[in-house]
């Protein structure tokens, strides 16, 4: 964490999304579980230079499933990178099917679940759908660049699915990915480290 991170533009910042558990229970493994009632918060206008959003997921379990963001796809051509201010997460990206040329949404190319902690960056291109979870036990904080604000259909084909590919539950002590039935086919997921997944997009090309 630098001072960089505490350069907040207080004059211009609001609060944008807040997410309660009648919020989230829809893209929720079990939409009938228990768990905190404010799950994630977004801040934006924060900072005087990079970073537009803080987001502040609580930690605790729906059932056995980790606190999450709602998950979204992205409507433009905008990369979003991510930092993570405090505590420890899984991101989990998916990268959108395409048959014809035509986005069949029940489908995924491949999933990567990247293991973030304090200080990490990561990068995320407008082919992914992605949503972040808590996995450690104090709150999760991260900032991001995202300016481009978000249509409802951002997140609509991910309610409809019931979340992303995979659902981050707790298991011995761990995170365990259990595959969400409502994707065809679903890709094994990839696990990586923030370094290892912005080398990897460094390097593979671009598909659509």
């Amino acid at each position: 964490m630098t001072k960089g991170d505490f350069l907040c533009n207080t004059k211009k910042m609001r609060l944008g999304a807040v997410r309660d558990l009648m919020g989230i229970k829809q893209v929720l493994m079990d939409p009938e579980s228990k768990g905190p009632e404010l799950v994630y918060m977004v801040v934006s206008g924060m900072t005087k230079e990079r970073w537009e959003n803080l987001t502040i997921i609580t930690a605790g379990r729906f059932g056995k499933e980790f606190p999450k963001t709602f998950g979204h796809y992205h409507g433009t051509e905008t990369p979003e990178t991510y930092r993570v201010i405090s505590g420890e997460g899984v991101l989990q990206v998916q990268k959108k099917h395409f048959d014809e040329k035509m986005w069949v949404w029940d489908q995924v190319e491949e999933v990567i679940l990247v293991k973030v902690k304090a200080g990490d960056e990561v990068t995320i291109t407008p082919e992914y759908g992605h949503s972040m979870s808590n996995t450690g036990e104090a709150p999760l904080l991260t900032y991001d660049d995202w300016r481009a604000g978000h249509d409802p259909t951002d997140y609509a084909m991910i309610e409809k699915m019931q979340g992303l590919a995979y659902y981050l539950v707790e298991e011995g002590g761990g995170v365990k990915a259990l595959p969400n039935p409502k994707y065809q086919s679903l890709p094994e997921p990839k696990w990586m480290t923030a370094e290892e997944f912005n080398s990897f997009k460094k390097t593979k090309p671009q598909r659509q």
